[in-house]
């Protein structure tokens, strides 16, 4: 099936379309022609809000993009600083997810899920974040990133490599959503969860890792590869 008919709903996206569908039957009742255009809306929130077909690359080691968008910043995070005190030096690859852009999120490994928490915050904008120039702005990321709601989803590939993952909230994201429990086996594209609705997405990855990736690069959910893990095992593993 072609990625653009499928119309199966993600679980996380139908208490929106349900909110969305309750709006819509009320305001038809008192003006037509608006509940015409909530109609409208409603079918485009069917559209973000599906579970994309996709097919995921071959490998055992690859990261895939965990969610469509853009990626806005490729940076290098020694150990135990910033926001994310990592036990390993990694980079961070952020994507900007967009009202367009489908909003389901994916796990980028094949792995096992060991950590996911949220961390309540408040829900600031990213400065220019969808500004083709926004490096000026960069520095200021790190203290939304400080002060806005987030959750860390950590996933520990077979080999022993962490990945983890970040949902972050934005003026548009209020709600960072995955029920995994840890200890729960994910296969690569499984579905993970949703920052709804347009929210930011960190992902880290061992430093070690291959990477081709560019600022201002578009990624596919489950089909764009963002790196290939390194082949030592690392170590304490």
């Amino acid at each position: 099936m072609n990625r653009l008919t499928n119309v199966d709903i993600a679980v996380e996206g139908w208490p929106v379309l349900a909110v969305a569908g309750a709006v819509t039957i009320l305001v038809s009742f008192v003006a037509l022609p608006v509940g015409c255009f909530l109609l409208g809306v409603m079918m485009w929130l069917a559209h973000i809000l599906r579970v994309p077909n996709r097919l995921p690359p071959p490998g055992d080691d690859v990261v895939v993009a965990p969610v469509d968008g853009r990626i806005v910043q490729i940076k290098h995070c020694p150990a135990d600083t910033g926001v994310m005190p990592l036990s390993y030096d990694a980079v961070r690859i952020t994507i900007r997810t967009k009202l367009s852009d489908t909003q389901l999120q994916i796990s980028p490994i094949t792995g096992h899920l060991i950590d996911n928490c949220l961390f309540p915050g408040l829900f600031a904008p990213w400065p220019d974040i969808d500004q083709a120039n926004h490096d000026r702005h960069q520095d200021s990321w790190e203290d939304v990133r400080r002060l806005n709601e987030r959750r860390e989803i950590t996933l520990r590939h077979a080999q022993g490599h962490e990945v983890v993952m970040v949902q972050l909230a934005t003026k548009t994201a209020r709600q960072l959503v995955c029920r995994l429990s840890e200890g729960k086996h994910l296969a690569v594209a499984d579905p993970i969860g949703m920052a709804r609705l347009a929210g930011v997405t960190d992902i880290y990855v061992p430093a070690a890792s291959i990477s081709d990736m560019a600022i201002g690069q578009h990624v596919v959910a489950a089909e764009t590869i963002l790196a290939r893990l390194p082949s030592s095992v690392p170590a304490g593993a």
